[in-house]
């Protein structure tokens, strides 16, 4: 694969980890800073220079991250690839999510009128925020998969040094501690085996890595705001583990709803014990998905089969609306799911409407009617004889015995 192809995966994955702007730029300063400035509002074009300089760009060397900080706290990770005329950037984002006496201290510390404060906390609210760790792993891994670089990365922090009317020459880079870095590394191999565990689906694989993940995290993630900081990690490994479980076969409709569930639980919670908890709980309940739902051991079309039995399970289902839902002969789709499932399709749609309504029973109020109407059956009767013979009793037994506290 291609440079320029790795680079643009890297880029949409970066985005969609952090939720941060990522772009592949021409090292020109001029073309920075045409890039760069999409972003300012023309209030901060106005009163603030251009942070990076000629000498800077011109310092910059392959195979190294640079971490820049502007004059009002806006942060870029960048870096060159391998031709060194490109900058793989990422940016601009926030540390920490502003309050009304950063604005003010921003305003004063650049000699600006506090007239600028609303204007300038709306602008804050709207750029994403992360944490320096988070940034740096992304754009060191993006370096080492664009560049096919497997030596240590060093780091340098640029950053202005006074008030932006005095010399720009201030800004100085801050070495990386050697440290620091073994630990992102030690953080980063903990992370890849935590997630192929979850791909595998088991669980106390990946709570072992991610238990060593999180102790390599507590020593390098540092912040004025730990909830919020604790919310960001909580975004990222749930994007993590989503992933991993589409890698098992997994499909998206089923991953969203645990995602947003979960997605949800993270932001309106204000509790770090809890938040901790959460991570906890993503990856438990990702690698049971796994176990019972995985499909990578199954052909594309047969993943297609299955997903439209389960996504339609309430539905009249039969081989030739499943082979005509999905664009396959009848016969061929039979022929194919008998080989690889071991069973024919229509054995398989009355075994899965069971397993779904054991579910029910188990985990819900729903009345005994509506829960054969939910997985297919539109007599009762039929229904109980189809549960007793599969469980070895009838659907009101089963709930008695295997109700979970409902």
């Amino acid at each position: 694969m291609g440079e320029l192809k790795t680079a643009l995966i890297s880029i949409q994955f970066i985005e969609a980890l952090t939720q941060v702007p990522a772009a592949l730029c021409d090292k020109r300063l001029d073309t920075l800073e045409l890039h760069i400035k999409q972003y300012i509002p023309d209030f901060l074009k106005n009163n603030f220079p251009f942070f990076i300089t000629a000498n800077m760009v011109d310092s910059f060397r392959p195979h190294t991250l640079y971490h820049i900080t502007d004059f009002i706290g806006l942060n870029f990770t960048c870096f060159l690839v391998e031709d060194t005329s490109q900058m793989f950037l990422i940016g601009p984002y926030l540390l920490n999510v502003p309050d009304t006496s950063y604005c003010e201290q921003m305003l004063q510390e650049n000699d600006l009128n506090l007239s600028l404060l609303i204007p300038l906390h709306q602008f804050y609210m709207e750029m994403p925020v992360s944490t320096n760790s988070i940034m740096l792993e992304a754009a060191r891994t993006a370096l080492k998969v664009i560049t096919h670089h497997e030596e240590a990365v060093p780091y340098q922090h640029y950053q202005p040094q006074a008030q932006h009317g005095r010399e720009v020459s201030n800004l100085s880079p801050e070495g990386y501690d050697e440290a620091m870095m073994e630990l992102l590394e030690q953080r980063y191999r903990m992370e890849k085996l935590m997630l192929q565990e979850v791909r595998q689906g088991n669980s106390e694989m990946a709570l072992k890595y991610y238990r060593l993940f999180s102790q390599f995290s507590r020593s390098i993630v540092r912040t004025e705001d730990p909830i919020r900081t604790a919310k960001n990690l909580g975004f990222s490994l749930n994007t993590m583990l989503r992933k991993s479980a589409e890698l098992a076969g997994i499909h998206p409709v089923y991953l969203d709803i645990i995602s947003s569930n979960f997605a949800m639980l993270i932001e309106n919670s204000n509790n770090l014990k809890e938040l901790d908890e959460f991570k906890y709980q993503m990856i438990s309940a990702y690698c049971r998905f796994v176990q019972k739902h995985r499909l990578d051991q199954y052909s594309p079309l047969v993943r297609k089969a299955i997903t439209y039995i389960h996504v339609r399970l309430a539905d009249p289902l039969t081989l030739g609306k499943i082979a005509d839902g999905i664009k396959v002969s009848s016969s061929y789709l039979s022929k194919l799911f008998n080989e690889e499932v071991g069973e024919s399709i229509s054995n398989y749609i009355a075994e899965a409407r069971i397993k779904k309504a054991a579910e029910l029973l188990s985990f819900t109020r729903m009345p005994i009617q509506n829960v054969s109407a939910y997985v297919g059956f539109s007599d009762l009767n039929y229904f109980s004889r189809c549960f007793k013979k599969w469980m070895g009793m009838t659907p009101s037994e089963y709930r008695g015995r295997e109700s979970i506290g409902v």
